[in-house]
């Protein structure tokens, strides 16, 4: 076979660009600190890199999502943590109060510092964090009381147990002499309502028995008196009150009431109750009593609830409590008269009363506090394993990819040396033409 000349340029210069190519590979890892500048270079290495790295994005995401996790908590917990020294406080004004030595004057002090306590209740209970109420489930854009006085129109839905049912005694103001009465009665979310569509409330949904409803205010007379068979509505105080031969067949009630103004610092029945809201173009809104718990997901498959709801907390029961203690003080006048001196002879007992509801609202609110604060803890255990797993998947990532610098440059190196001799000796060989055989 004869070898020509071109077949040894042709030859000589694959060989050169295939020791350049070479070179090149070494120079690009140089360059970029990389193993593989395409997938091609080598697949297995670029499928581990790409699994790897979407691993420590998935993780970068779950620590966000855990650090904006653990400030939303970290808000309601400071949020729940003046809402139990609310309550201290309050406990503490009942206790003076009820101090039988203390005058009228002194108790409505008192009161006053209540009311002051229970506007602050309500501002805890509307606390946001980033433009988002904490408080308030799903419904983040709405404060869980009202900031200001509105007309809305709502239909509550209040569903009631017998252990509902509250026995209390009630000084009625008759003539010619008041008297103390025994009174069972059940308490709605809201005083000051406005009406209701039920005449007949089922008391028992099984058997099916029935009482008959009758609007009553109460100051009317006997309108803590009703007959048996009937209830009494008493829409100024919102209280549904029930003759006490009927008391024992009470089993289960539905309640359903129209509302349309509320006071600044109510509480918003849409996180509290079954409601329906109707508009001013008549649309109308309803709204579940459901339990809405956020859950961020902070880890895989690992998801937590971050949110207290306000209804745990500032409980309708809470804010009834304080409201009808401080209408009952303001009753109190200095005529001097029977009926004056019994009210003032029951205020002791009345805040005793409270004094044992709140301990029992702020054994709830501790209850409250301490769930949270085990998702706190349970939160922060999860970051600091993110943290761990972050480092771990970087560095096998780096083994993954990165080069190991001395080893490429001596390869390099040694590369460059076999290129360079390939130039020199291809010089030589390149030279010889017919020319030199000529001479």
């Amino acid at each position: 076979m004869r070898i020509t000349n071109n077949m040894v340029s042709n030859n000589i210069l694959l060989s050169l660009n295939r020791s350049k190519y070479a070179l090149s590979i070494y120079q690009g890892q140089l360059a970029s600190g990389k193993k593989i500048q395409r997938p091609s270079d080598d697949p297995i290495v670029a499928v581990r890199a790409l699994r790897l790295r979407s691993n420590v994005r998935e993780i970068e995401q779950y620590k966000s999502n855990a650090k904006d996790a653990l400030s939303w908590m970290d808000v309601s917990e400071n949020s729940i943590s003046n809402i139990i020294e609310i309550v201290k406080k309050a406990r503490g004004l009942c206790v003076q109060a009820a101090n039988g030595t203390l005058g009228t004057n002194e108790r409505k002090s008192i009161i006053t510092s209540l009311k002051q306590l229970k506007e602050q209740l309500a501002n805890e209970g509307n606390v946001d964090y980033a433009g988002r109420h904490v408080f308030s489930g799903f419904k983040t854009d709405k404060s869980l009381t009202f900031t200001k006085a509105v007309s809305m129109d709502y239909k509550i839905t209040e569903k009631f147990t017998k252990d509902d049912v509250e026995s209390i005694k009630k000084i009625v103001n008759g003539s010619p002499n008041p008297r103390v009465i025994n009174v069972d009665r059940i308490r709605l979310g809201y005083s000051n309502i406005k009406d209701t569509s039920i005449s007949k409330l089922k008391i028992d949904s099984t058997s099916g028995t029935e009482l008959d409803v009758k609007d009553r205010l109460s100051k009317d007379a006997k309108a803590y008196e009703p007959a048996e068979g009937e209830v009494y509505f008493l829409k100024d105080t919102g209280e549904l009150i029930f003759n006490s031969k009927d008391k024992g067949n009470i089993k289960d009630i539905t309640f359903e009431y129209n509302k349309d103004k509320f006071e600044k610092n109510d509480l918003n029945p849409i996180h509290y109750f079954e409601c329906d809201h109707t508009d001013a173009i008549g649309n109308i809104t309803h709204y579940d009593n459901k339990r809405d718990n956020i859950s961020y997901q902070v880890s895989y498959n690992q998801s937590i609830s971050i949110n207290a709801l306000g209804k745990d907390l500032i409980s309708v029961d809470l804010m009834r409590d304080l409201e009808e203690m401080i209408n009952e003080v303001g009753k109190v006048s200095q005529n001097g008269s029977k009926y004056d001196d019994l009210l003032k002879d029951s205020l002791g007992d009345k805040f005793n009363k409270l004094i044992g509801k709140i301990d029992k609202h702020k054994d709830n609110l501790l209850k409250q506090q301490a769930d949270l604060g085990t998702r706190i803890n349970r939160l922060d255990l999860t970051i600091n394993r993110l943290d761990d797993d972050k480092v771990n998947l970087t560095d096998l990532m780096s083994q993954n990819e990165d080069i190991d610098i001395a080893e490429v440059i001596m390869k390099m190196k040694s590369q460059e040396m076999v290129y360079n001799a390939a130039l020199m000796s291809s010089n030589k060989i390149i030279q010889t033409t017919l020319l030199d055989f000529i001479r």
